[in-house]
């Protein structure tokens, strides 16, 4: 369907379905949209509370209850039948052929446009990145992120067409059954975002096996790790994989580290929605700490504050109803801060906008922070706090309260200068959902966050009673 509507001229418009109601009127208003494609019970029973005259048809397998006008996908069908004539529609690479939304991690979501131009380049590239005997074989891919995942989007959807091989595409409808899926399609190519990884290492540090490999050394731990590898890929359905590949949110050089020494290379890849893919580290040539270099006729540039520039042929047209020009002289400012290595790979420092700058007008970046408490056992996502404060503190969301939690957090200060140690912590019940907390692919929304636990940042910052919602709290001593 997606690629229908490019080919008649239509410009698409995916929307994360897990989106709140609010939101998804927000982008349906703001792109103009004509048509309504809803997935999801969900999706069509929020619509009734709307006041919008879209056309709506569902693809929703059941029939839809209620008054909303809706018709279905085999109604839509049939009303094609009717058309003899053939459309003709002069299009050309420069015409936008969709918008994109940004997640809305740090505000309202806005529009960006790609042109036909930019999604067969960034298609083609994607389709001629895995070795050649891999990418000339038979292909099986597993598409599990929304379609709206710009990198997901153009993986699942635009790169297969350009694949010399045979494809066999499969399309997951609910996320939690990732696990037992994978295990069925065995990819040839796997993109995700890090929480996959860190999960999968999980699972070896509560095994037994795994306990014992970290323990020892030489010979032994080589045999293990063998072992291991071949245990993990095969229980992950992973065993065929040509290329692993990470990206869309900061990965912990020290996770990837663990999986090379299995001789497990997982790859790193950096990207925006504005520019999807922008570096990525190579077979053969995974330069662990950085995010690779950059693609064919692509520039990276650093300005004098750190930024991080870049000019390419992925790089979006502009910004839908904006009325400044997005990009200088084709040059995007990415927001991200870093610097190139002497071999030209890319090192990712830290995001402009998600700074914190305590009450000493010290600038700390919580992005290096949150990555290295992740790595700790049983905690599932983490937030810096500190912004306007004298010291920085920690949200951490468990499934249960941990043990050990306050012995990493120390060994994690150690590490770290004296601005950005962590002074106090509160490990919370992973209750954060898509949506309200966090966005379709699974970054923080910040803000909403602060809002959410008031009550928890007030105790932490020493006013108001201990919440029930904090399973533990800990600390160490305050310097003022």
């Amino acid at each position: 369907m997606d690629i229908a509507v490019g080919i008649i001229g239509a410009v698409s418009v995916p929307i994360y379905y897990t989106s709140p109601i609010n939101e998804i009127k927000e982008i349906l208003d703001d792109s103009g949209a004509k048509i309504l494609f809803a997935g999801t019970h969900q999706i069509l029973n929020d619509l009734k509370k709307l006041d919008t005259h879209i056309s709506v048809v569902s693809l929703c397998k059941q029939s839809v209850d209620g008054d909303l006008e809706v018709i279905s996908w085999e109604e839509l069908l049939k009303k094609g039948e009717k058309v003899n004539k053939v459309i003709d529609v002069p299009l050309n690479f420069d015409d936008t052929a969709t918008i994109r939304y940004t997640s809305g991690t740090t505000g309202k979501p806005r529009g960006v446009m790609f042109t036909h131009g930019n999604l067969r380049w960034m298609a083609e590239f994607i389709a001629s990145m895995p070795p050649w005997g891999d990418r000339t074989s038979e292909i099986s891919y597993l598409s599990f992120l929304p379609m709206n995942h710009v990198v997901e989007g153009i993986m699942g959807t635009y790169a297969p067409y350009y694949a010399p091989a045979s494809l066999n595409l499969y399309f997951l409808e609910d996320f939690h059954d990732l696990e037992e899926s994978l295990q069925k399609v065995r990819p040839n190519v796997f993109f995700s975002v890090p929480r996959f990884y860190e999960k999968v290492w999980c699972s070896v540090l509560e095994s037994q096996i795994g306990q014992v490999y970290l323990n020892s050394h030489g010979i032994l731990k080589t045999v293990l790790g063998k072992l291991i590898r071949r245990e993990i890929l095969k229980k992950a359905g992973l065993d065929r994989c040509a290329q692993l590949i990470v990206g869309s949110a900061p990965v912990s050089a020290e996770l990837l580290k663990n999986y090379h020494e299995m001789d497990i290379e997982v790859y790193n890849a950096y990207g925006l929605t504005e520019a999807p893919l922008i570096t990525i580290n190579r077979v053969r040539k995974n330069r662990i700490g950085t995010v690779g270099k950059p693609l064919p006729d692509t520039y990276v540039k650093i300005d004098t504050e750190g930024e991080i520039l870049v000019n390419g042929p992925q790089v979006m047209s502009g910004y839908f109803k904006s009325d400044s020009n997005s990009l200088e002289e084709g040059w995007l400012n990415t927001g991200d801060l870093g610097y190139e290595n002497p071999d030209g790979s890319l090192v990712i420092t830290g995001r402009r906008k998600e700074v914190i700058v305590n009450s000493y007008g010290k600038t700390i970046s919580p992005l290096k922070i949150e990555v290295m408490l992740k790595n700790i056992p049983g905690i599932e996502e983490a937030m810096i706090i500190g912004d306007g404060k004298p010291y920085c503190s920690a949200f951490l969301w468990a499934e249960s309260n941990l043990e050990g939690v306050d012995e990493a957090i120390g060994e994690i200060n150690s590490r770290l200068s004296r601005p950005e140690e962590i002074k106090k912590w509160a490990v919370l019940d992973n209750d954060l959902s898509i949506g309200a907390d966090l966005t379709a692919n699974l970054k923080l929304k910040r803000k909403s966050i602060l809002i959410r636990y008031e009550d928890v940042i007030n105790f932490i910052y020493g006013s108001g009673t201990k919440p029930d919602s904090i399973l533990h709290f800990g600390s160490i001593e305050v310097q003022s």
